[in-house]
């Protein structure tokens, strides 16, 4: 069979086109989009989930918002959990956002030495700060945005964020990580202003591009087999001072108020539940962490729920 001069130009220009598409794992929208292109090289998985996983709605009436390219410079991406929302703001971005994936919007930068990108499923809700040499910086300031009244906290691990809404544990940001062009962990590290949460990343001598990750997570979202309600000290004394002059009826009370102030639903069954099986159960916990100022958590494997409670060591609610 013979091909003509023009068939087999078209075939190699295929074969071509096939080869730098598949070939090299940058997908074809990667060339236009340099954000897109670097992620795909430090962390593909994520732009994977980003091409197949679209955000979705969660079960039980807990859902995302839906996922758009913003036009606002402080660009925020939010998830809402029955009424609470709660969002990370990227104030560095600029200009309207590119959706190259179902999953991802990328961003342009301030600095042109770095570009930033949003990424949401129905597991978790990140921002992904690309740093493209080393003239970029390496602190960078998430504002978060949540219902009034709201704190962040370090955890007892010193690197994940918690969110607290007045007494009552609402979220976290999950421990910081990032990596460079070669697959190698960067330092990195967070600290909390107010409800700003900074992200610093070393990122001196190691291979371009770098991406480092604050990645949201939601209260007992239906995804984790195990989950927790953690009470403020505040709480956790009145439950203590309840019981121990008014008994494990009165300190029942005092837990079952702060139940109905939660939102999330499998948080405040794990809340009744304990209500249900009876204080006295945890008593020497509340007691434990009452004393030493500490405070009263209650933790729920799935199914179940199984419950047990624990004393936090370092951090609770300053409330």
């Amino acid at each position: 069979m013979r091909i003509g001069t023009r068939a087999l130009a078209v075939i190699v220009t295929a074969c071509l086109a096939l080869s730098s598409a598949g070939l090299s794992g940058v997908p074809a929208l990667a060339a236009d989009d340099p954000a897109l292109a670097a992620l795909t090289q430090v962390v593909p998985e994520i732009v994977e989930e980003a091409r197949t996983t679209p955000p979705t709605e969660i079960p039980e009436g807990n859902t995302q918002k839906p996922f758009a390219a913003s036009t606002t410079p402080d660009t925020a991406l939010t998830a809402t959990v029955s009424d609470s929302d709660i969002s990370m703001g990227t104030p560095d971005a600029v200009g309207g956002g590119n959706q190259p994936l179902p999953g991802l919007v990328t961003y342009a930068a301030k600095q042109p030495s770095v570009a930033f990108a949003h990424n949401r499923t129905g597991q978790v809700a990140r921002v992904l700060t690309v740093i493209k040499d080393s003239s970029a910086p390496t602190e960078f300031r998430f504002p978060i945005s949540a219902p009034e009244n709201s704190t962040l906290e370090l955890d007892e691990d010193g690197q994940t964020v918690l969110i607290y809404n007045e007494e009552v544990y609402l979220g976290e940001i999950d421990a910081p990580w990032a990596k460079d062009a070669n697959g190698n962990p960067v330092p990195t590290t967070y600290r909390v202003e107010g409800m700003t949460l900074i992200q610093t990343v070393n990122h001196a001598g190691a291979a371009y591009p770098v991406v480092a990750d604050p990645a949201l997570k939601l209260q007992c979202t239906w995804w984790k087999a195990m989950c927790r309600v953690i009470f403020s000290r505040t709480v956790t004394k009145r439950i203590h001072s309840a019981w121990l002059y008014g008994g494990a009826a009165a300190g029942a009370e005092v837990l079952k108020y702060v139940c109905d102030k939660i939102k999330e639903k499998r948080a405040k069954l794990i809340c009744k539940v304990a209500v249900v099986t009876g204080i006295a159960s945890f008593i020497y916990k509340i007691r434990e962490a009452a004393q030493k100022n500490q405070c009263f958590a209650i933790r729920a494997q799935w199914p179940g729920p199984i419950t047990w409670g624990e004393v936090r060591k370092q951090s609770c609610s300053t409330r």
